[in-house]
């Protein structure tokens, strides 16, 4: 009897492996959820509905984008980490991931427990943007008025620790200055509104903006990197405008729950690096002002790691509060 429950057992689980093997080996059957935790208009979504495009095109199913936006990136991050592991949900996220391990401790999930890296999308710098009716014409002025009225110039973000807030707060701490903050759901109702004069100024990704720019609605004072975009040459580094010290940029990456098959990641890292290795998405993500920088998914995984640890040191120096 124990022998015969014993082969019972052996079969049982030799028929799910094969099962799994089958299931594994043509996927995808079915169109795949792409959850962007942020609001239509912004870096990530933008970044998202290109990636998903290219990635439909390799894996023969439809990525139905899903924008779950709300507390800095938590509400969709939780929902994809909370997704059945089987390859059908992936999420698009950012540096966000990374800052939520530390600024949110109530946010239910924990990143690389809960979800498994597919890849690393790229990097992109931030602007410092105005409205073109600003009295803001350098970052000397906007410093200065800054300065002389503590509190009193107003950003947008995309929410409470997002990256266009702890941009903005790493900016106002090598600066000595200090600013109102008003979130957003989102970069691209944060651009909306400091177009719209709701508040003075916005620290964003390039894509989010790099329209408006072309277009001569906005102004921007200065780019957030080491080195000025070769997108806009014209535009000064912070380094450049007066305020030494100062570097950030913004990432952006493919992860998928955790549990999700060895196979299919492999499948999705594969897909994912050879459209990021394409010629036609590279450009049209560099014509956004996005640095293409695909991977392995350990890769991904320690990079993350690192970041977790980099942004913790800078929140606790910081003094910025934790949120529920």
């Amino acid at each position: 009897m124990r022998r015969f429950a014993l082969l019972i057992t052996l079969a049982a689980a030799f028929a799910a492996s094969t099962h799994a093997f089958a299931a594994e080996s043509t996927y995808p059957t079915r169109p795949i959820r792409f959850i962007v935790p942020y609001s239509p208009g912004g870096t990530s979504d933008l970044v998202g509905r290109f990636v998903g495009d290219a990635l439909t095109a390799r894996l023969g199913q439809q990525l139905v984008v899903d924008n779950r936006a709300g507390a800095g990136s938590v509400l969709g991050t939780q929902i994809a980490a909370r997704s059945n592991p089987d390859g059908y949900t992936i999420i698009v996220n950012n540096i966000g991931l990374a800052v939520n391990e530390t600024l949110r401790p109530s946010r239910g999930y924990v990143a690389l427990k809960d979800l498994a890296p597919i890849t690393l999308v790229g990097f992109t710098p931030s602007l410092l943007v105005v409205n073109n009716n600003s009295s803001f014409k350098t970052l000397s002025d906007w410093v200065s008025q800054a300065k002389t009225n503590p509190g009193k110039i107003s950003f947008g973000s995309a929410g409470a620790g997002s990256s266009t807030h702890l941009s903005m707060a790493y900016l106002e701490s090598i600066a000595g200055v200090k600013l109102l903050h008003v979130p957003y759901r989102g970069g691209g109702p944060a651009v909306r509104a400091m177009m719209g004069g709701e508040v003075q100024c916005v620290m964003v990704p390039i894509p989010t903006v790099f329209g408006h720019l072309k277009a001569g609605r906005i102004r921007a004072l200065v780019v957030s990197t080491a080195k000025r975009s070769s997108l806009l040459p014209d535009v000064p580094t912070v380094a450049e405008a007066g305020v030494k010290g100062y570097e950030f940029s913004t990432w952006y990456g493919l992860l998928t729950p955790a549990k999700t098959p060895k196979a299919i990641i492999e499948r999705l890292n594969r897909a994912a690096n050879d459209a990021l290795n394409s010629r036609e998405l590279r450009e049209k993500l560099q014509k956004t002002g996005l640095d293409p920088h695909p991977g392995t998914s350990e890769e991904f995984r320690k990079f993350i790691q690192s970041e977790i640890a980099k942004w913790r040191k800078v929140i606790e120096e910081a003094g910025i509060p934790k949120q529920s």
